[in-house]
């Protein structure tokens, strides 16, 4: 129970992540990927320091990973192409479609993972109960973020609509393969390292190429809590890449979606971070108590 509410609390922490990207985005001229950058480049720092304290040293070890298959590197990479895509699908299909889309494709790759033990995860059956787990939270989270209300119906084309499903796909075998990393490398902190290091390489090569001007023009000001995403990254990828091996991809993936989804309603309900207060309505509520009810029944059913 404990490790579900650490996934709660740790997805709870990611709309403030987004808020401030969001708002660090407006300081560096409006370029996404150079505001990405510095979230992942502080993320890195952040999991550097937090590894030498908690673990007593920051190296990870690299001759146990190497004797691993190639796709233990690629999490780094998977990260970015869900950070990138998110930015690419956002004006072609619309908000709902970008939030509801990437976390159907994690609840089905979390599955899928569980079911065959993917990327070494431990195998855990997928029955019935927590299919319908599944089902009830995708659900409830259609009901938050208020598909079918107006102005909230999907967009664009059915290709962009896959590429949100994949990037969901993505995000959840990332979270499965930091886990096996951290068993190899030293710990979950020192996979988070790698994984971070080689998204901030990745996104200093796309900036190199689409916004080189703005990597040496200093930030406008602004408020601090701008700079916290990198923070929270550490936290969401050090604490995925812990949890998935005791609690399953499935369930990892679920409980964060559903603490970000509530911790986003909490932030909108308080107007906090620059967010449009917006009062939880009948329907939010039933969604929100239907996305927890869908996380206890994929764990426990």
């Amino acid at each position: 129970m404990l490790a579900i509410l650490a996934a709660l609390a740790i997805g709870s922490i990611i709309p403030i992540q987004t808020a401030a990207n969001s708002r660090l985005r407006l300081s560096v001229g409006g370029f996404p990927v150079v505001s990405a950058l510095i979230s992942f480049t502080v993320a890195f720092l952040v999991s550097v320091i937090a590894t030498a304290i908690l673990v007593g040293h920051p190296v990870p070890d690299f001759a146990a990973a190497v004797r691993e298959p190639w796709w233990v590197w690629s999490g780094g990479a998977l990260g970015v192409m869900f950070v990138m895509g998110n930015i690419l699908l956002f004006p072609r299909i619309g908000a709902v479609a970008t939030v509801v889309l990437p976390i159907l494709g994690q609840v089905v790759m979390g599955l899928t993972i569980d079911q065959f033990g993917l990327f070494r995860a431990p195998r855990l059956d997928v029955g019935l109960g927590r299919i319908l787990g599944a089902i009830v939270v995708v659900v409830g989270i259609a009901l938050v973020v208020g598909v079918g209300k107006q102005g909230a119906v999907v967009s664009g084309s059915w290709a962009w609509r896959a590429v949100g499903v994949g990037i969901g796909m993505a995000s959840a075998a990332q979270t499965t393969i930091n886990g096996h990393l951290g068993t190899v490398a030293g710990s979950s902190l020192h996979a988070a390292e790698i994984n971070l290091a080689v998204g901030a390489l990745l996104l200093f090569a796309i900036a190199l190429v689409t916004s080189p001007r703005q990597l040496v023009t200093r930030p406008e000001p602004g408020p601090w809590w701008m700079w916290s995403g990198g923070v929270i990254g550490a936290i969401f990828v050090a604490g995925g890449a812990t949890l998935a091996p005791v609690l399953g991809t499935a369930t990892t993936v679920i409980g964060i979606n559903a603490g970000t989804i509530a911790g986003g309603q909490v932030i909108e309900s308080m107007g906090w971070f620059g967010a449009k207060r917006l009062r939880v309505d009948p329907l939010r509520a039933v969604g929100l108590v239907l996305i927890f009810a869908g996380v206890v029944a994929v764990r426990t059913l």
